[in-house]
């Protein structure tokens, strides 16, 4: 299996995605999809499609999150998986005079991420190219060239002239803005693209499906299979979904922090890239069960599976919602490490990515209703 899978990746041309690549294609559709939150229709239609076409009755929650069932043993456990389907983004507050479009973001950005970029507004008549105008060094001051620009004074220039001419484009307040970047694949079997937090996650989901399926064995339990709305905005969408599922123990499938780069500190986040799946052993909102940790690692080590963990204190996934369902339900944050996140474009390995699903594909089968009561025991 490593030798097919290092002469798969040695034969990928850098900003292509080779034709019969499923799981790339899959990913490439996800990250290019506009769905900033509360705008997740886009990422929902596909999410819906292939949960359907992989046989499963897929509803929606009152928030718009989608819900695939993978029905198993009707006395086993219900086994939630969760990737929430939005990304960061903005929407328009209101239109100047001049026609230029102040904004506000939905998640976290930092300010320096935001100037000089270029952005999409969606619109009823279509979506508007925006770039997020910079002051031209030539009439910048000295004092003002390292500082950066405050988020309240970043705007975006459609080339309108009035406001009449933006409206003109369909540009109203509410319109959602998602930044303009494209998939692509490069060296070292990695991929860039925007919204990989979480689209990843979003292709985790439906592998997985797609394996369990193939392999034909009964399932012990009930899969949920939730592509969750909101999370850049307070996890929302998990907090609803929840209550429809149900469940009796839940994995978040995420992007996870990687700061293997210049600049990077391991004393912020552990993650690299290449190095396997990662369990986030906490964040800013949940602490790991440690049994359903130990069951993690030990299926992995059985599996020759190499895992990396996690300790931060920035960031919150969909996890704190599963854990918080009821009297408290065992969860843990799963993710493939990414770096750049909430930006423009972030990076993830191909190799991580494919032994997330490995691994998944293994833990799933063997979450009866024996082992989730002992992980669910204290």
């Amino acid at each position: 299996m490593f030798l097919c899978f290092t002469l798969l990746i040695s034969n990928v041309i850098p900003g292509q995605v080779q034709p019969g690549d499923r799981v790339a294609r899959l990913l490439q559709d996800l990250s290019n999809a506009p769905g900033p939150s509360g705008f997740e229709g886009p990422v929902r239609e596909i999410l819906a499609r292939e949960l359907r076409a992989a046989g499963l009755k897929v509803s929606t929650d009152g928030l718009g999150s989608v819900i695939g069932v993978l029905a198993g043993s009707s006395d086993g456990p219900r086994i939630m998986l969760a990737a929430h389907m939005d990304e960061v983004g903005a929407m328009v507050r209101y239109i100047t005079p001049e026609g230029m479009v102040k904004f506000q973001l939905l998640g976290g950005w930092l300010d320096q991420a935001l100037p000089d970029q270029r952005w999409t507004i969606l619109t009823a008549k279509g979506p508007v190219t925006a770039l997020s105008g910079l002051r031209s060094v030539h009439i910048t001051p000295g004092p003002d060239r390292d500082r950066v620009t405050p988020r309240d004074d970043v705007f975006l220039d459609v080339g309108a002239r009035t406001k009449e001419e933006a409206e003109a484009l369909g540009i109203r307040a509410g319109n959602a803005i998602v930044p303009a970047s494209s998939f692509a694949a490069v060296a070292s079997g990695r991929y860039i693209g925007k919204a990989m937090d979480d689209r990843v996650g979003c292709v985790m989901l439906i592998e997985t499906l797609r394996r369990l399926k193939e392999q034909g064995i009964p399932m012990p339990n009930t899969i949920y299979f939730v592509g969750t709305v909101q999370e850049e905005v307070g996890l929302r969408g998990a907090h609803t979904a929840v209550q429809a599922v149900k469940p009796d123990l839940g994995i978040s499938l995420e992007a996870g922090i990687a700061a293997d780069h210049p600049g990077g500190r391991a004393d912020w986040a552990q993650e690299k890239l290449g190095a396997g799946p990662v369990i986030y052993l906490a964040d800013a909102a949940m602490l790991v069960n440690l049994k359903l940790r130990d069951f993690i690692v030990r299926v992995a080590e059985e599996n020759n599976i190499s895992v990396q963990s996690e300790v931060t204190t920035g960031g919150a996934e969909d996890s704190a919602e599963l854990q918080r369902f009821e009297a408290g339900k065992p969860a843990v944050n799963f993710a493939v490490a990414a770096r750049y996140l909430h930006s423009h474009n972030s990076m993830i390995e191909r190799g991580d990515l494919d032994r997330a699903v490995d691994l998944l594909v293994k833990i799933l089968p063997r979450l009866d209703a024996k082992t989730v009561a002992e992980i669910s025991h204290f």
